[in-house]
């Protein structure tokens, strides 16, 4: 890896990191409920999209428009794990240190919403209910130190396929081709 492909995926790394904290900051203050629903996963993931692009595209340019595969992937590689990583560290501080009871009404929250998916799916209640008895039992749910890194290895291995996609479309056409020769 080179070190062009570091600096730019360290640079937006922080940007990632200063966008998850803001609006991790926000959302918090402003209703933290919001936290589990869709609408912000949304919005975060075309803000990953949207800089995941940039990253690559900036690091082509600063590669003289010559970037391999691999220099564009690890570049976007570099920018989610640091990213996200601040994303879930800021959770947990939230949840488990400043708010501790916005933790427990968010996995109310989340108890109440799982009951509204398994009736609009036609689960079986005794398997419902199961899995509710399961996500009550965590007293922490979704913002307990297992969960977060759970998620947080989740997110890392999705957007990795993500870049897999952008960085196969950003490299040199004829890179697979010379190296058959």
């Amino acid at each position: 890896m080179n070190t062009i492909s570091k600096k730019t995926g360290l640079t937006f790394g922080y940007m990632l990191i200063a966008y998850y904290v803001v609006v991790n900051l926000l959302t918090f203050l402003i209703d933290y409920t919001q936290f589990v629903k869709a609408p912000l996963t949304v919005i975060n993931m075309v803000v990953i999209l949207i800089l995941g692009i940039s990253c690559i595209w900036i690091t082509k340019r600063r590669l003289n428009n010559e970037i391999t595969f691999k220099e564009g992937f690890s570049a976007y590689f570099i920018m989610i794990v640091v990213g996200f990583l601040a994303n879930y560290i800021t959770q947990y501080i939230l949840f488990n240190y400043v708010n501790p009871e916005a933790k427990i009404v968010n996995n109310e929250y989340m108890l109440e919403l799982t009951r509204t998916i398994s009736q609009d799916l036609e689960i079986p209640a005794d398997e419902f209910n199961n899995k509710l008895q399961e996500m009550s039992q965590n007293p922490d749910g979704n913002f307990s130190f297992k969960t977060l890194f759970y998620n947080y290895a989740q997110a890392v291995l999705g957007s990795s396929i993500i870049g897999l996609i952008i960085s196969l479309t950003f490299r040199n056409k004829s890179e697979f081709s010379t190296l058959q020769r």
